[in-house]
């Protein structure tokens, strides 16, 4: 195996972070933090997440000379991606499974996640067909041979389109509206002339819940809309059915957008730098089912969506995924990135992603990789979905979630461990 070190690995990181997150900056500028501090913060998240890679490179040296090499390097990936997931909140994003379109066809069973490891175990695969000891005879031939073989197979299994639109539970005309500015008079026009629509989304945020505001005769279709709503001295953000009042609140919040991760002890500091001491309250794990044309549906709040069990949580047993945010401070680069985790979400879950954004990117998205109209960032619009499949039908992977191959992971591990230290013995 090739031998790296932490400070490749960093380095790595520090370049793929750099390009993949700046935004970041951006995001932390937006609320008038300064160049010199949003920089700062960057720069600090940046390192953070390069630290994963350099342990991941100073595995593969430390285990090199193990028997299960080929198991251990994918298994230490999946670990080092799913405590990155909820360590200091969890920053789950743009996760290898996620970024290898050509390899969704694992979604449906193995997540993104596991599309990760199944990556990984490719490359290792390849690494000792092509690059392991070519003079130690037969033996080491045929599981070159072996390995070159399963490479292949992977990478074919990979790349199929599975279509499994056979069992549909009903049919739902759907509409989005991306209204750029969050005015409710607009909202209101715009839902109320897509006349055979059965439901209607509309973004995260576009204003304080008020049940005065919205009288059922002024709307026509159900709307499902992001809302901040105050409930017993709690600031919620929610996505909220205007029709039945359910509502689902958001679980996974912004770091420092939305909450303070340390608390009260950095509020000076964050008045000091003008940076928003906002204090929304997270929802529960896990919350009651909505329904939408007499079905349930999955409900997710802005980057909640990149959380696997979040998702999973949401997704199993739903018709249909309903996914609205706001990415309007987040820059240019972001959106792309965010759309990108709602296609990959559909094709693993193999039902319908309804995303409505304030300012781009919206899009009615199917799980079978098929095209469909996108409203581009900064431009309003609003799109219209006949017979919208609905699909209560779970995958493998949003039944079973990531544990089998968390357990797998672990086990393996720690047989790694134990083989090495008793040869070092």
């Amino acid at each position: 195996m090739i031998r790296l070190n932490f400070l490749s690995g960093f380095i790595f990181g520090l370049f793929f972070w750099s390009l993949s997150i700046f935004w970041i900056y951006d995001a932390i500028n937006y609320y008038g933090a300064g160049n010199i501090l949003s920089f700062f913060i960057t720069g600090l998240l940046i390192c953070y997440l390069s630290i994963y890679i350099g342990v991941f490179c100073k595995s593969i040296t430390y285990f090199r000379n193990s028997k299960i090499t080929i198991l251990l390097v994918p298994s230490i990936f999946y670990i080092l991606e799913w405590v990155r997931s909820w360590m200091i909140s969890g920053f789950p994003w743009l996760n290898l499974g996620i970024i290898v379109e050509p390899f969704w066809g694992f979604l449906p069973y193995v997540g993104a996640s596991g599309t990760s490891f199944l990556v990984i175990f490719l490359l290792c695969l390849l690494s000792y067909s092509l690059l392991s000891n070519k003079d130690n005879g037969n033996k080491t031939t045929l599981k070159r041979t072996i390995s070159l073989a399963a490479a292949f197979l992977i990478f074919f299994i990979g790349s199929i389109n599975h279509k499994d639109d056979n069992l549909i539970d009903g049919e739902i005309n759907i509409g989005i509206v991306q209204p750029i500015d969050n005015d409710i008079s607009l909202l209101k026009n715009v839902t109320n002339a897509m006349k055979k629509a059965d439901v209607v989304l509309w973004p995260e945020a576009v204003g304080w819940f008020d049940n005065k505001v919205f009288k059922d005769q002024e709307i026509k279709p159900v709307v499902l809309g992001g809302f901040f709503i105050k409930e017993e001295g709690k600031v919620f953000t929610s996505m909220i059915n205007l029709q039945t009042k359910e509502r689902y609140d958001k679980t996974n919040l912004v770091p420092f957008g939305e909450f303070q991760p340390f608390g009260k002890i950095l509020s000076s500091v964050n008045e000091f730098f003008n940076i928003s001491n906002s204090n929304i309250t997270p929802g529960l794990s896990n919350q009651k089912r909505i329904t939408v044309a007499s079905y349930p549906f999955a409900g997710l709040i802005c980057w909640e969506l990149s959380f696997n069990n979040t998702f999973i949580n949401r997704a199993k047993d739903s018709g249909i995924i309903f996914h609205i945010s706001n990415d309007s401070w987040y820059g240019d680069k972001m959106p792309s990135q965010h759309l990108k985790h709602a296609r990959a979400r559909a094709v693993e879950s193999q039902k319908w992603v309804i995303r409505s954004t304030t300012n781009g990117l919206s899009q009615i998205i199917s799980p079978f990789g098929d095209s469909s109209e996108i409203i581009p960032r900064g431009q309003f619009g609003s799109l219209l979905q006949y017979n919208v499949p609905i699909k209560m039908k779970n995958t493998i992977y949003v039944k079973y979630g990531d544990l089998p191959l968390l357990i797998l992971s672990f086990l393996t591990l720690i047989f790694g461990f134990f083989e090495k230290r008793r040869y070092e013995v």
